[in-house]
């Protein structure tokens, strides 16, 4: 075969299958089989160009995990991986020699290649986003092997979970037994539970809101939450205060992205406790008082991304400890990833917590 079909972005909000020419495969790239590709919360971003950030034409899909179709003699050397192997990779293609890179913050390489996200597919190789049958894995990538066992479902996680090692082993910096709040129930919350549960964090709080996020409590207290709390039932802060004896929680991690979530965060955070973002608000403004950041000694972090952190969710994922694939609600063939985007972000069904493109 020498073409291969991939899902399009042409200009914000239209998507149009179509064909290219499978590229050859050099030294250090690794031709992947697509098998399972997630639709990441951050995809409808790119989709409708909502800060006209985005670069058309792109192919989207980050959250990915597949079989190696063909590899390059360096590629096979580098990452211990053959044909015919299940993988998932990192989105990041990086540069290896820019300010950021070198210090490990290569999500934020100048070069800015992200497959799925920034990488347009308007020269070769083309293939540079998982929704379509393969994509092209270039230098600059990092790539993982799958145990036997794992399902491509859960490796397509893989990134979600690294955000959450993220945020509470990078970021937060917790430690057994120091307490932590989960703001947000969604895919990067549950993952953050995972990852929090995996550190010994205790008490563990997850919170949430409606009757939608019932269920996601639920699959949070199977991936290890000590306590949940629904936050038009119960009174958050009267609630902390009497899970944690009154001491409020040594991090609040804010996965939601929701205005109101902000004034919780400061309002059941301890004196010199750690306030971690990774929600996005999508440019609304959010009202914070400056004297609590300063009486109370409060840090305050920004995170996106997940450099060296898929190592961590990669052993957990092999580990099979925890329901991962639960976390992927709703399903579609990838010849229907037009659909499934425009059910993703049209919200009908409101327990879904991911929708998965699968090829055959």
């Amino acid at each position: 075969m020498t073409k291969t079909k991939s899902w399009v972005l042409t200009e914000p909000a239209k998507m149009a299958l179509q064909e290219f020419d499978i590229p050859e495969v050099g030294s250090t790239d690794v031709l992947v089989k697509v098998k399972v590709t997630c639709i990441c919360g951050s995809d409808p971003h790119w989709y409708h160009n909502n800060d006209n950030c985005a670069k058309y034409p792109l192919i989207l899909g980050h959250e990915f995990a597949g079989i190696v179709e063909k590899i390059g003699d360096e590629a096979a050397t580098r990452y211990g991986v053959k044909v015919g192997d299940k993988i998932t990779v990192e989105p990041y293609v990086a540069c290896g020699h820019c300010e950021y890179c070198a210090i490990g913050y290569y999500q934020l390489c100048t070069a800015k290649m992200c497959y799925g996200i920034s990488i347009t597919c308007d020269s070769a190789p083309y293939i540079n986003g998982a929704y379509g049958e393969y994509i092209l894995v270039r230098s600059g990538s990092k790539v993982f092997k799958l145990d036997d066992d794992v399902s491509f479902e859960e490796a397509a996680m893989s990134s979600v979970i690294g955000n959450g090692y993220r945020l509470v082993v990078d970021k937060a910096q917790l430690k057994p037994n120091q307490s932590a709040l989960v703001l947000g129930p969604g895919a990067l919350g549950l993952c953050t539970v995972i990852a929090a549960k995996e550190a010994g964090v205790y008490p563990l709080i997850v919170a949430g809101v409606g009757d939608a996020d019932d269920k996601r409590l639920v699959l949070a207290k199977e991936f290890g939450a000590d306590y949940t709390i629904r936050l038009d039932k119960e009174d958050i802060v009267a609630r902390v205060s009497e899970i944690t004896k009154g001491k409020m929680c040594d991090a609040v991690l804010e996965c939601s992205g929701a205005v109101p979530a902000y004034k919780t965060a400061f309002s059941c955070i301890k004196t010199l406790g750690t306030i971690v973002l990774l929600g996005i608000t999508g440019g609304r403004d959010v009202p914070i008082t400056i004297d609590q950041i300063v009486k109370k000694e409060l840090q305050i972090k920004g995170s996106i991304g997940q450099p060296n952190d898929v190592d961590y969710a990669m052993k957990t994922i092999n580990k099979k400890k925890y329901p991962i694939a639960k976390m992927i609600t709703t399903k579609f063939p990838m010849s229907k990833a037009d659909e499934a985007i425009e059910f993703f972000m049209s919200k009908k069904d409101p327990s879904c917590i991911r929708v998965a493109l699968y090829n055959d």
